[in-house]
Order: structure tokens, then C-alpha cells, then sequence
């Protein structure tokens, strides 16, 4: 437990999906000029640096940012996404080369974060107490955020509903035990108890056939019955022992033209990321009411 550290996978294909995804929804939830809130549950530090011993290890930036750092089409697309990765950058004093990708990626609060407003109140949590002290000192000049030490799943409860009663609950959980997918599954339906307008993201891994949990844990999510949109890239071939060969969102409550930003997306992911044993995938579970 909490051997976990996601500076292992910084800047991977599952990362790329992610927060391109998470960028799409911070977009049409600061379109109105209405005040929204935002709870990362699983927050980790927020700055990644891809030339630390973590990142280093396995480099799997290479797999995701590596891939589409220099693709004109996706920058078209979500300029967001690459901004932030640029201010982040800027503010290490990088200075871009051609052909070079950023030495420093940001994680999903560093996104939130940037691409938000004066008027907007964030909430990251985080339960590993090393990730939770960076994440701390990352935004500490940030009077708009409020960091915690805890629990990310089992906070929501006292967490919603938000006092603005507009906003994106983003859940990243390790799946380091098993034990998370029926957890997740619990925290969502907490969510819509408690917050039932607001828009929930929850990432989740597509492991080798023997290990993969993820038909179940969208299966389960499906019968909540609330709008469901789900997106998914498997670069690799889903073996049956091996590790992550992809991964996926599922969105509740998903924003109008999300499916249409996210066909665009995938139209560039695939060929981009992916392999000839490959796979993608975006579908309209539940369709809105």
C-alpha cells in the first residue's frame, strides 16, 4: 500500500489521454462566467520532473508526450493542454528546442489550476504524506486552492456538495489494490448523491486479460444510470499476463460537444500512439435525459 508513485508513468499515453480529456471539460466548465469548483481526489504533487530518478527509470514519456509533443493538428485542437505545459516549463526556465520535449510535465493540479480563474475554488487531496508535502509547496501561493492530507475516496462525502454548485469531480486512483475499483465505483455513486449537476471524470487502467478489471468497473458505473460517455486508447495488445496496455475515461454528466472534441482527439491519438494490435474506443453509454 502507497508504494505507488505516479513520476514512474509522468507524461505516458495514459497521461496524455487523461489531461487532454481533463483540459476538454475545464474548457466548457469556465465557458460561463459562473464561479465552478473542482476536487482532484488523487492529486499527487502536481510537477513532474521527467529527468528525475522516478521518470527516468522507464522514460515512459516516449510512449505519450514524446509522441505528439510536436503534432501542429492536436495543438489546433487543445492549445490548452500545450500551454500549460509551457508555462509550466517557462517557469523552470526551460528554453525550447526543436525536436526537444519539456523536461517537466504537469500533473492533472497543475492543469486545473492554470487553465481556472480568480472567481474558481479547487480542493486536492492526495494520501501518500511525500506527495501530499510537494503537492503542498507546490501551490501555496495559490489562495484559490485548498490541499489535504487524506483519503481521496472516502473525503468526497465531506466534500460534497460544494458550496458552488457548479463543478468537475477528477478521480486518478493507482488501482494499486484491488480493493480501488469498488471503491471508485462507491465514490461516484456518492457523487451523484451528494452532487448530482456536478461532472465526474474517473481514469482507469485496461490491464492483460487475466488482470483487467475495467469491463466491470464500466459495467457498474453504466447501471448508476447518469449520462456516461466513455473514452478509451490501447496502444498495445491486450495480452493475457501483461501489464497496462491502455487506459480510459469515463465522464458523468459529460459536457456538451465533449464527444465531438474527444472523435477529433482520437482521430490523431491512434495513428499517433498506437500500434497495429492497437485500439480505440468512444462511446455514449448512457445517453442525457
Amino acid at each position: 500500500m502507497l508504494s505507488y508513485r505516479h513520476a514512474f508513468h509522468a507524461g505516458n499515453h495514459a497521461d496524455v489521454l487523461k489531461h487532454l480529456t481533463l483540459c476538454l471539460l475545464l474548457r466548457r466548465l469556465t465557458e460561463k462566467d459562473k464561479p465552478c469548483f473542482y476536487l482532484d481526489t488523487h492529486a499527487a504533487c502536481g510537477i513532474f520532473a521527467l529527468g528525475s530518478r522516478f521518470a527516468a527509470l522507464n522514460q515512459e514519456y516516449q510512449t505519450g508526450l514524446a509522441q505528439i509533443w510536436d503534432n501542429a493538428a492536436l495543438r489546433a485542437l487543445v492549445p490548452e493542454y500545450y500551454a500549460v505545459i509551457n508555462k509550466l516549463n517557462a517557469a523552470q526556465n526551460w528554453r525550447a528546442r526543436v525536436g526537444q520535449v519539456p523536461p517537466y510535465y504537469p500533473g492533472s493540479p497543475y492543469f486545473a489550476a492554470t487553465l481556472t480563474r480568480p472567481c474558481d475554488r479547487l480542493t486536492f487531496l492526495e494520501l501518500h504524506s511525500n506527495e501530499f508535502a510537494a503537492l503542498r509547496q507546490n501551490f501555496k501561493h495559490d489562495e484559490r486552492i485548498y490541499c489535504e492530507l487524506g483519503d481521496g475516496f472516502a473525503a468526497v462525502g465531506k466534500m460534497l456538495p460544494p458550496p458552488i454548485r457548479r463543478g468537475l469531480i477528477f478521480m486518478d486512483p493507482s488501482y494499486e489494490m484491488k480493493s480501488d475499483y469498488l471503491t471508485a465505483i462507491k465514490a461516484v455513486k456518492t457523487c451523484l448523491t451528494r452532487f448530482n449537476t456536478g461532472m465526474i471524470a474517473l481514469w482507469y487502467p485496461v490491464l492483460g486479460r487475466m488482470q483487467d478489471r475495467s469491463r466491470n468497473l464500466v459495467q457498474e458505473i453504466k447501471r448508476l444510470r447518469a449520462p456516461l460517455l466513455q473514452v478509451e486508447l490501447r496502444p498495445l495488445a491486450q495480452e493475457e499476463e501483461h501489464g497496462m496496455c491502455g487506459s480510459g475515461m469515463l465522464i458523468v454528466n459529460y459536457p456538451y460537444k465533449l464527444y465531438e472534441n474527444l472523435e477529433s482527439c482520437l482521430n490523431i491519438l491512434y495513428p499517433s500512439l498506437c500500434g497495429k494490435e492497437g485500439g480505440a474506443k468512444l462511446r455514449i453509454l448512457n445517453e442525457k435525459a
